[in-house]
């Protein structure tokens, strides 16, 4: 991504590295539903019903069920590790391939594989750019036709440094915005 000055190169390598970690293509492993939640970490206590798909960055509060872990390791990794029964949807990128290489051994059960380079083996190119907006690219895959996204907020990210996010979360809205056949509905509380 030329606008956040990402080394491609390194975006290729690290998808091959996280083919070779994941062995095992488990994509058509993934759910059908035709609706389902997405849960960011912005200002949400709640619970929702059904199926819940869980950027990482909100496993730090989020105390519900997570059914799908979305995550590029930048957030807490024992959650992500401990949390057995949820799909965890691991992103390659050149800036985490020693957290790759440490951490998706200790992963148990389902993993997936992305990247924002040329797929390889298991791993995908789903689009998306942060876990949040590949989540509800996620939603897409399972075929839902509505994604309720709750606790996320485009313009005002949690994590740090926040300019950085804010330039993160817009290309990730641009792309969401693009999505077709679904409806994404938005559920925060004050």
């Amino acid at each position: 991504m030329a606008r956040l000055n990402y080394n491609p190169y390194q975006d290729f390598i690290s998808g091959l590295i996280l083919s070779s970690l994941i062995k095992e293509d488990k994509w058509p492993l993934i759910p059908k539903r035709e609706e389902v939640n997405v849960i960011g970490p912005w200002r949400y206590s709640g619970e929702p019903d059904g199926y819940n798909i869980v950027a990482d960055s909100a496993l730090k509060n989020f105390k519900g069920r997570a059914d799908m872990i979305v995550s590029d390791l930048d957030g807490p990794i024992e959650k992500i590790i401990e949390n057995e029964n949820a799909i965890k949807v691991i992103h390659a990128h050149g800036d985490n391939i020693d957290k790759m290489i440490e951490f998706v051994p200790l992963i148990k059960g389902i993993v997936l594989g992305t990247t924002q380079s040329i797929p390889f083996g298991p791993v995908k190119n789903i689009g998306g750019f942060t876990d949040g907006d590949r989540a509800i690219i996620m939603g897409k895959i399972m075929g839902a036709k509505i994604v309720k996204v709750y606790g996320f907020n485009w313009d005002d990210p949690v994590d740090e440094p926040r300019e950085i996010k804010r330039r993160k979360m817009s290309i990730g809205k641009e792309i969401i915005e693009k999505l077709t056949n679904i409806k994404i509905v938005y559920v925060n509380e004050e």
